[in-house]
């Protein structure tokens, strides 16, 4: 179950602040974080080869013979007009994770995050329903309703409070699945725990997180296959410098939706 330093909090009370600082069109990165901060990064979920083998997106485009660069769009860069970038795709192993971060990504990121606040002793993670609907019910069965954290497009998060290091206590124990291990050292040297088969535990990226004192915002959006930082010149910059993170600065006004790759084009499908 959830790891005893984080507490489900009103998450409508700590959030507050988030919504009234959304500022940009749809698939704008600014409709996902805060037009507060001075710069931001989309980290790229990876994917995996025919092997099953992680994979970024920089040498799928380039074994495709297609352009890297901040906008690209998943099904673009392996040549399909299907959204999921299934149909018709050029590439033959698994697409990029929807609305969450390979764990191991995950850590490699707080590790970077925890050196960007004054205050990485009390952070806050947002658990979007949509994803994490199970793990929410747990939490609360243990530990009592909490108000939700409601962002646009029906969005609701229950949203943790605990220090940065809990990241890896977000999860549960089940006896039949193979999980990883909850080792607070994951977060203090960047690795991935190992296995731990007499008390496996099932972690889940958080859909949300940020620091009390608000000086960078990170969203990981249900639909998206990729996660968005909001932050200062010098994290952003660290961001792009951390072994193992696949990631491209952009705009505030960069857009994500379907199609607005336009380095790497595909016919838009048919009506109908």
């Amino acid at each position: 179950m959830l790891g005893d330093d984080l507490k489900a909090v009103d998450g409508f009370e700590v959030g507050a602040w988030i919504e009234p600082a959304l500022d940009g069109g749809i698939g704008a990165v600014t409709n996902q974080v805060p037009k507060l901060f001075e710069a931001y990064a989309r980290i790229f979920h990876p994917a995996r080869d025919a092997e099953g083998k992680h994979v970024t997106w920089a040498e799928v485009a380039r074994r495709l013979g297609k352009v890297e660069h901040p906008e690209m769009q998943w099904h673009q860069i392996v040549g399909t007009s299907d959204t999921f970038g299934i149909k018709g795709s050029s590439w033959s192993g698994n697409t990029p994770n929807l609305g969450e971060m390979e764990i191991g990504d995950l850590d490699r990121l707080c590790v970077v995050l925890g050196e960007h606040t004054a205050d990485p002793a009390h952070c806050y993670f947002g658990l979007c329903e949509i994803n994490l609907h199970p793990l929410v019910n747990a939490i609360e069965t243990k530990q009592g309703k909490q108000s939700r954290l409601e962002l646009p497009l029906g969005r609701d998060h229950l949203v943790l409070c605990g220090p940065l290091s809990a990241v890896v206590q977000i999860g549960d124990s089940e006896s039949s699945a193979v999980g990883w291990s909850a080792s607070p050292r994951v977060i203090e040297s960047g690795e991935r725990a190992e296995h731990d088969f007499s008390d496996s535990f099932w972690r889940d990226a958080p859909n949300l997180i940020w620091p009390s004192d608000r000086s960078w915002f990170v969203v990981s959006e249900v639909d998206f296959d990729s996660t968005l930082v909001g932050g200062s010149r010098d994290l952003v910059e660290a961001l792009i410098a951390s072994p193992g993170l696949e990631v491209h600065e952009v705009t505030p006004d960069t857009k994500l939706t379907a199609f607005s790759d336009k380095l790497n084009p595909v016919p838009e499908p048919e009506d109908g």
